[in-house]
């Protein structure tokens, strides 16, 4: 009498076992890699409005606010790729300037796109072109590489108030000041060219000129990468990432810094404070009077 095999049904309980095991298993990585384990991500600043000091009388966003937000960009492991979604005239000389230092150290550590909405210009351009790449709309506002100054007024006689030089009260000649904000705006220029590099299609004398360019012309001449969406920006930041599967979060909301701003141009007066000190340099695109 031969002996017989087991019946195949025998084996059908370890089976379902080890299967309901796989599938729990899974169902636990699935929940653990979307939970726990964070997703790369590509982090949104939002630039809007007029750039200005925490003193300003105007200011619409702080340089000490946004460059807060570019310090947890850097800080954050999560986050590899940072677009600058910026929607601004400029502003002041000096917060402009230290924006675009802090973003150029970003840059160093994690890839920076920049999308230009209505419009990016003088200090607004400035911190753009920190950037590894440049979008703009076709009709977006671009350029106004310059700056614009108040001299002192006049120094009035005040026989209450003594100096002990001749200029510590306005700081220099009027023509000293004049001779310094042209070397203020050469250092834009100069950033300008350093950025761009071959990029550029202009003359020194037409970017010396200070003219606004609308985003078509814009890439012309190279002041501009691609004309583009802020979604075009975040793919062209996790392709510089090399990211595939990532999240998109607002930094601006994670930090509770969510101030808008619909004021793009500024009147001069609104900004130009007469005074008696020495005059404040601004990189900002004035509404014509």
């Amino acid at each position: 009498m031969g002996i017989s095999n087991p019946p195949k049904e025998s084996k059908s309980p370890l089976i379902k076992s080890l299967i309901k095991y796989v599938i729990i298993g899974l169902l636990v990585g699935y929940f653990v890699s979307n939970n726990i384990i964070s997703q790369p991500s590509v982090g949104i600043i939002k630039i809007s409005g007029t750039i200005q000091d925490e003193s300003g009388f105007f200011n619409v966003v702080t340089s000490d606010e946004v460059n807060h937000m570019l310090r947890y960009a850097e800080s954050n492991n999560n986050i590899k790729a940072v677009v600058l979604d910026i929607n601004s005239p400029g502003g002041l000389a000096s917060s402009s300037e230290e924006i675009y230092m802090d973003v150029l150290r970003l840059r160093q550590k994690k890839p920076v796109v920049t999308s230009i909405g209505a419009i990016g210009a003088s200090g607004a351009y400035y911190i753009a072109i920190a950037t590894d790449h440049i979008y703009s709309s076709p009709t977006s506002i671009v350029g106004s590489v310059g700056v614009i100054t108040s001299l002192p007024d006049p120094i009035e006689i005040d026989e209450k108030t003594l100096t002990s030089g001749p200029f510590k009260e306005t700081g220099a000649l009027n023509r000293e000041w004049v001779y310094q904000s042209q070397q203020v705006a050469k250092s834009f220029q100069q950033a300008v060219i350093n950025q761009r590099g071959n990029k550029l299609e202009m003359s020194n004398e037409e970017l010396q000129s200070a003219r606004i360019y609308i985003g078509t012309v814009a890439l012309e001449k190279g002041l501009i990468d691609d004309i583009g969406s802020v979604s075009e920006a975040i793919n062209k930041a996790a392709e510089l990432a090399k990211l595939k599967n990532y999240q998109v979060i607002n930094i601006n909301q994670q930090l509770n810094i969510t101030k808008n701003s619909d004021v793009f141009f500024v009147n001069k007066t609104e900004v130009i404070e007469k005074t008696n000190t020495a005059p404040v340099n601004y990189y900002l695109y004035l509404e014509v009077d």
